[in-house]
């Protein structure tokens, strides 16, 4: 399923909003010259760049990419959807490209997709390597826990 972000948020575009009147028209000659008029303006606006397609595939990517950093709840990222469409993620699981110390007891850790992460206390069972798999889940009052390869939890945060 794809949606539209138009300058207006949280109302449809208008221009999709045309396209899908033309249904009702029951000429075919003037449903057809309907269409025509109406995806002529929806790719013109396309082209430039007023208003952008995008699908609910790209919109759990970016979730995905964006896990951690506290954003508004816009319409674009789901803010408005009911609970039960909205796809929260709960957590995420990735590859450690880089991990180095940062302080008595903390890691810096940056993965594979490009976020950076730093641990807020020591990792009680191992340290992070390149190439080890990490698991960072959500918390409470909007905290993050770091599991580094299955082993015991770390408190942890988002700095890139």
């Amino acid at each position: 399923m794809a949606a539209t972000a138009s300058a207006q948020e949280g109302k449809p575009s208008a221009l999709v909003e045309d396209v899908t009147k033309c249904r009702a028209i029951t000429d075919a000659a003037a449903r057809l010259a309907c269409f025509d008029s109406a995806v002529a303006a929806l790719q013109e606006a396309r082209d430039k760049k007023e208003i952008v397609v995008v699908t609910r595939e790209s919109v759990r990517d970016t979730r995905r990419r964006l896990f951690g950093i506290s954003i508004p709840k816009i319409k674009l990222f789901g803010g408005d959807d009911d609970e039960e469409e909205r796809e929260e993620i709960k957590e995420i699981t990735a590859k450690i490209d880089r991990a180095w110390r940062s302080g008595y007891d903390r890691w810096t850790i940056k993965l594979e997709d490009g976020s950076t992460w730093q641990t807020l206390e020591n990792f009680p069972s191992a340290e992070p390597k390149t190439g080890d798999t990490i698991t960072i889940r959500r918390a409470a009052l909007g905290s993050f826990m770091g599991s580094v390869n299955g082993l015991r939890s770390a408190r942890i945060k988002r700095i890139d």
